[in-house]
């Protein structure tokens, strides 16, 4: 699992197309919002990379994905041809945008996810 919390994070990213978007999302905000990427008043980023990710809890938090998923927690998901998008919210001000590519999910698969 990555988290993007820095532009330069992006570079870690395995999935060149996954990067390539957050990139462009980075600099869409800042367009926007006339100032530099700063994640906990954007958000921040997390890209899937293994399966078992989405149900281990995350990182200084008490939850996993599929928790959030699986609660209607999310407050978007957004199937794409190759992943999905899931924004989460976490508090009043800080939300995370959660790629999972579609080829972890025959693996372990999410219901409350369309097909």
């Amino acid at each position: 699992m990555k988290y993007i919390k820095h532009k330069e994070d992006i570079k870690y990213v395995i999935n060149r197309e996954i990067a390539s978007t957050i990139s462009s999302t980075i600099s869409r905000l800042e367009t926007q919002y006339e100032e530099a990427y700063q994640a906990t008043q954007h958000g921040w980023f997390i890209v899937c990379e293994q399966g078992k990710e989405l149900f281990q809890p995350l990182p200084d938090l008490s939850f996993s994905l599929y928790e959030k998923i699986k609660n209607g927690e999310a407050e978007y998901i957004e199937e794409l041809s190759d992943w999905y998008e899931i924004y989460i919210l976490l508090n009043d001000n800080e939300g995370v945008l959660v790629f999972i590519p579609r080829t972890l999910l025959p693996q372990h698969s999410l219901p409350m996810i369309p097909n």
